[in-house]
């Protein structure tokens, strides 16, 4: 039978273990990013070899509600890409179609990529 110490020691291994695996998977996915190239949004797949390669960026939208409703009767309401919760589809909408309301929106918007995702699977 395994003592307490033996089980804590092969546990702080095992962790470190995941940490290091980790900081190499993110290592490679970076690696393959900056290969195969990324999109500021979306995604695309890739064929390499037998794997399928999929990168996704991604970008992160939140909005100040304070600075929301000091801008919102600039805007008409039919247009306003918010629920109270931010709709996405609507600030691109508006970004695309609707500059100088975008505009008036802007500042109540924190628009930041985020984290690129990589998916892999056998047989591509």
């Amino acid at each position: 039978m395994r003592n307490e110490f033996e089980i804590a020691d092969d546990l702080f291994k095992a962790k470190q273990a995941e940490r290091e695996a980790e900081e190499r998977r993110i290592a490679l996915e970076e690696e393959l990013v900056a290969v195969l190239g990324k999109r500021e949004e979306g995604s695309k797949t890739h064929a390499v070899g037998s794997y399928k390669v999929t990168i996704t960026g991604r970008i992160n939208r939140k909005i100040d509600w304070e600075l929301f409703d000091q801008v919102s009767s600039k805007i008409p309401e039919t247009l306003w890409p918010v629920k109270r919760t931010l709709d996405v589809t609507g600030v691109k909408y508006l970004a695309n179609n609707e500059p100088q309301l975008y505009k008036v929106l802007s500042p109540a918007l924190t628009v930041e990529p985020a984290k690129t995702t990589v998916s892999i699977v056998m047989g591509a």
